[in-house]
Formats: C-alpha cells, sequence, structure tokens
C-alpha cells in the first residue's frame, strides 16, 4: 500500500510540473487567433442548403477510365508521394523540437592507477593501487515558458504538411480529371474535324468541276479550296492536343509517357467514348464549410500557430532561465585501498541566468517575431477571402456553362433537321449537291460546337471542386 502511495505522490508531482510548466508556456503565447472576414450565408449562383459530396467526385463522371486513372494517381503519383515524405520529415521535426527541452542523462566512468617505482612507501599506504568511478549526469534547462509555444509550433507544423498533403491529393485528381476531359475533347474534334474535311474537299471538287464546266465562277471554287485547306489546318492541333494530355495523364501518375499498357492505349484511342458529363446543380458546400474543407485555409491557419509559437518562444527569452545539473558518482578500489574508494556522492547544482546586456537583441527579435504574427493573421484572412473567390467564380462559370452547354445542343439538333432536310431534298432533285455538302457543314460545325461546350461544362465542373476543396475521403 505504501508502494502505490509513493507512486502516486510521483505520479502527482509529475502532474503538477508538468502543468506548471504548461501553464508558464501560456503567458507568452499571443492571445490573438486566425479569424476569417465575414463570409455569405449562401451563394449567389448556386442553391443554398447543398449536400453534394466533395469526397471521390470523380466517380460522379461514371467513367471507369477515368476512375482508374485518378486511383492510379493517387497511388502512385510524385506530388502526392512527396507530400507524403513532407509529413513524415515535419513529424520527426516536431519530435526533435519536443525532445530538446527533455533532461539529458549521461553515463561516465573513468580509472586511476598509481604505482611506487622508488623510495620508501609510506605507511599506510600500497606500492601499487587502480581505482575506477562510475556514474551518471543529469543536465535539464526548465521549460519554464518556452515548452508552452515549442510543443504549439511543432503540432502546427504537423498540421501544415497535412494540409499541404490534402492540398496535393486535391489538385492532383482535378489535373487527372482535367487531362482527361482535354484527351477526350480533342478526340471527339479531331472526328469531327475529319468528317468535315471529308465533306470540304468533296465540295471543293464539285465547285471546281462546275467551274471548268462554266456552271460556277472561279472565285467560288477557290474560296472552297480555301475551307477544305482552312478546316484540314485545324488537325495538326487537336493531334498535338491528344499526345499533350496522354503525356500529362502519363507523368501525373508517375510513368514515362509512352509506357502505357495495351488495354488503357486502347481506351484512349477509342473515338467512340464520350466526353464525361457531371451533372452538378447544386454547390458542394456553404460558404462557411470552405474554412475545414480548403487544404489552403487550412495551412494558413497552421502557419498563424507556427507564427504564433515563434512569437512565444521569443517572449520567453526574456525570462529567466532555470538548469539543473547533478551527478552520481561511486568509486571503487581495484588495486589495493586509495583514497576515496567505496565512496558513493551524489551532487545537484541548480543555477539560474537571467538576460542583463542582450536585451536589446531579444526584443529586437521579439518585434520581428510580432510582425510576422501579424502578417500571418493577415495572410489567413486574405487565403479565406481569395477561397471564397475562386469557389464563386467556379459556380458562375458552371451555371454560365450549363446555359452554353444548352444552347449548343439545341443549335446541333437544329442543324440535323436541317441536314436531314436538305438530304431529301437533294435525293427528291430539288436541291443541288454543293446545298447538301453545306448543310452537313454546318451540322458539322455545330456538332464541333457542342464539344466544347461539353468540354468546358465538365472543366467547369473539375474547377467546382478543386475550389471546395474535393478529392479522395479523408482516412481516420
Amino acid at each position: 500500500m505504501s508502494a502505490i502511495r509513493s507512486g502516486l505522490s510521483t505520479w502527482a508531482r509529475g502532474a503538477a510540473l508538468a502543468g506548471a510548466l504548461a501553464a508558464a508556456g501560456c503567458v507568452t503565447m499571443p492571445s490573438q487567433r486566425a479569424e476569417a472576414p465575414p463570409l455569405p450565408s449562401s451563394w449567389r449562383d448556386a442553391p443554398v442548403g447543398a449536400t453534394v459530396p466533395v469526397a471521390d467526385w470523380w466517380r460522379g463522371f461514371g467513367d471507369p477510365t477515368l476512375d482508374q486513372l485518378v486511383d492510379e494517381a493517387l497511388t502512385d503519383g510524385p506530388s502526392v508521394q512527396l507530400a507524403v515524405s513532407r509529413v513524415r520529415e515535419a513529424r520527426a521535426v516536431s519530435y526533435t523540437t519536443l525532445t530538446q527541452y527533455l533532461p539529458e542523462l549521461l553515463a561516465t566512468g573513468s580509472g586511476q592507477y598509481s604505482r611506487v617505482m622508488e623510495g620508501a612507501v609510506p605507511p599506510g599506504t600500497e606500492r601499487e593501487q587502480a581505482s575506477g568511478a562510475y556514474g551518471v549526469q543529469v543536465g535539464w534547462e526548465l521549460p519554464l515558458f518556452a515548452i508552452g509555444p515549442a510543443a504549439a509550433g511543432a503540432g502546427a507544423n504537423t498540421q501544415a504538411a497535412l494540409a499541404d498533403l490534402r492540398g496535393a491529393q486535391v489538385a492532383l485528381a482535378a489535373d487527372v480529371a482535367q487531362a482527361y476531359v482535354d484527351l477526350r475533347a480533342a478526340t471527339a474534334s479531331r472526328v469531327a474535324i475529319e468528317r468535315s474535311i471529308q465533306t470540304s474537299d468533296e465540295l471543293a471538287r464539285i465547285l471546281q468541276v462546275s467551274a471548268n464546266a462554266g456552271f460556277a465562277s472561279l472565285a467560288d471554287a477557290a474560296d472552297a479550296r480555301r475551307l477544305a485547306e482552312s478546316t484540314r489546318a485545324r488537325l495538326p492541333g487537336l493531334i498535338i492536343e491528344q499526345r499533350r494530355a496522354e503525356n500529362v495523364l502519363a507523368v501525373l501518375r508517375g510513368n514515362a509517357p509512352g509506357t502505357e499498357d495495351a488495354t488503357l492505349q486502347a481506351a484512349f484511342a477509342n473515338t467512340n467514348a464520350a466526353i464525361p458529363h457531371l451533372e452538378l446543380t447544386e454547390a458542394p458546400a456553404a460558404p462557411a464549410d470552405l474554412l475545414r474543407l480548403r487544404p489552403d485555409v487550412a495551412r494558413a491557419e497552421a502557419q498563424t500557430l507556427v507564427a504564433a509559437s515563434a512569437l512565444g518562444i521569443a517572449r520567453a527569452d526574456l525570462f529567466p532561465r532555470l538548469n539543473l545539473t547533478g551527478t552520481i558518482n561511486v568509486t571503487d578500489a581495484l588495486i589495493g585501498n586509495p583514497s576515496g574508494a567505496g565512496l558513493t556522492v551524489a551532487n545537484a547544482t541548480p543555477f539560474i541566468s537571467i538576460p542583463l546586456f542582450d536585451w536589446g537583441r531579444r526584443f529586437a527579435v521579439q518585434r520581428e517575431r510580432d510582425a510576422q504574427f501579424d502578417q500571418s493573421l493577415i495572410q489567413y484572412r486574405q487565403t479565406v477571402t481569395q477561397a471564397v473567390a475562386e469557389a464563386s467564380n467556379a459556380l458562375v462559370a458552371l451555371d454560365q456553362g450549363r446555359l452554353r452547354l444548352t444552347s449548343a445542343r439545341n443549335a446541333e439538333e437544329a442543324a440535323a433537321i436541317t441536314a436531314r432536310g436538305s438530304r431529301a431534298a437533294f435525293d427528291a432533285g430539288i436541291q443541288s449537291l454543293a446545298d447538301r455538302l453545306r448543310a452537313e457543314q454546318q451540322l458539322i460545325d455545330s456538332e464541333l460546337t457542342r464539344i466544347d461546350a461539353e468540354a468546358q461544362s465538365a472543366r467547369a465542373a473539375i474547377s467546382t471542386y478543386r475550389a471546395f476543396g474535393g478529392g479522395p475521403a479523408l482516412q481516420d
């Protein structure tokens, strides 16, 4: 029972000491905290009270190839791997920061040997003597005022690294989806352009024959050739865009371009694959939720704590420091009976140091850290306002892109009706082949406009999720 009481007493003294150190540390920490500026209660360009999830948002496109690409990038992407490594580094730095305030314990050992070579040995002594000494030495600078700020800064540094990791995941998922949409849009546009080239070449041929027969002007024939060559000149740019998107997808996933497996190459070459579409009619979150969803906001908040920690440590440097040192030495006789053998000596020396002549430098450092802390608070508010602006811009682009896509699809439907009527009129012999080909060209042009509108709509949805901090589901 006495042993239990002794253990409880020791624990209570340790807890009291830890509490005292933490309370002393809080004295030097600034009282200000990161505060967001006033936020709008709702978005102007999206319904209020939306519940659209931000985790794994790309699966809403319903495209298995896109799902595979994003999953591979989040697993093997260099940007995420670097961010994970930086989290490990931050945790190690945090551990190092805290362990510098722990006591230092050293083991010591020494030996001494003596032998009288010539002359008479004094009475009571021996001609040959040897002794050994061993013990421990403890040194501890009590972190009376610095441990609290140091602990807060260490934790905030790790939180900043975790926010960077989340930011890398958010950006990577959006970049992969963006490159995939670019690839599909370039492929679909290339197919439409190739059909347009065939139509333009046929129209140019017909008008050239008609001009040679005197039924059409040479200017019309030349204009038809100009149209055909202008259409053909658009094809290389689309092929370049295809290759660029494929290379971007490879690099984002940590692969060298041109090393994709046959299955993925076949998926990329599929000309019948549609441009991914995600019908997003609600905002993923309310404005206030951006504070917890956006990685850059979380990082800015962590940086204010890092700056507060630096200010607290600078303030702690103005206070006295208490150092405790102690030793325990045991001396044993190895040969003979040397003086001091068989003794165990314990020694404890507390001393206090007070800064005197370098207070000017210490005050200057404190003022510098104070200014840096104010800057971090301003940077946090600026980050929040920028996040709200990006989310608002993304939503208005999404809303207007939806309207543009609707108009483009309506225009394509109208062009399809016109083309069907032109074909029927040509089959009935009441319309020329040139007029029919012009109607087909108009249909292809409207198809290209619709493809571009679909790509813009998909990019707007991706930008919206990027702006709202959407990414993979958070792990517990």
